[in-house]
């Protein structure tokens, strides 16, 4: 979390209603949906601003890299994971920023290093948007696993196969948010979708699941 100064066990703010509505079981999917992004989105304008920026310079560093090795030759996957934590470093991020982003970048390199990601075109974005995942799994995903470990009453298993089920959801609106903030080259106009009206079905499914 900002500053490392969440003490473990523990989530900040808007990250905290989103796991009592988890744990409680009574709010509809959509609805905890919707307040986990309200949550996020001013996370990441606060926090993650000048990450962001980075994110989609590294990707048109990564980009260019890639697609200027001619036939003959391949990447040196080694040398070019050097040169991007080098930048990293030297951006005079907070330490928390930097572990993060590094980890998007790297995570990006690693996927083409091992043939998991062929498709170089919008690299900038793709970065971005592995940025608001590692957001998301820091400060909301291992925070909520740190919080069970000191919560015993609560069922683990079943708090995270919750968690999880929300994971589509979220992904798509990374997408979303990525492609917006590679095009504007910033995060300001980044926006939480329009709320969507709970289903008491979906509700009483939620409760009697």
């Amino acid at each position: 979390m900002p500053d490392g100064d969440i003490l473990p066990g523990r989530l900040w703010g808007r990250y905290q209603q989103s796991y009592e509505a988890i744990c409680e079981r009574k709010s509809d999917h959509n609805e905890i949906v919707w307040n986990l992004m309200k949550a996020l989105l001013p996370d990441i304008k606060n926090n993650y601003e000048q990450p962001v920026k980075y994110a989609k310079h590294l990707g048109e560093i990564l980009q260019a890299a890639i697609e200027n090795v001619d036939n003959n030759t391949s990447v040196d996957w080694s040398y070019l994971r050097k040169q991007i934590e080098s930048k990293v470093r030297q951006a005079q991020l907070k330490h928390y920023q930097e572990e993060l982003l590094l980890r998007s970048v790297k995570g990006i390199i690693h996927d083409f290093a091992h043939q998991r990601r062929i498709d170089t075109s919008y690299l900038p974005e793709a970065v971005i948007e592995r940025l608001f995942q590692e957001i998301y799994e820091s400060n909301f995903k291992e925070r909520i696993l740190l919080t069970l470990k000191h919560s015993p009453e609560r069922d683990e298993t079943t708090v995270m196969k919750d968690v999880e089920a929300l994971s589509s959801d979220i992904l798509t609106q990374f997408d979303k948010w990525a492609k917006q903030a590679a095009v504007d080259g910033d995060v300001s106009k980044l926006r939480v979708p329009r709320r969507k009206k709970a289903k008491e079905a979906d509700i009483k499914e939620l409760v009697l699941a």
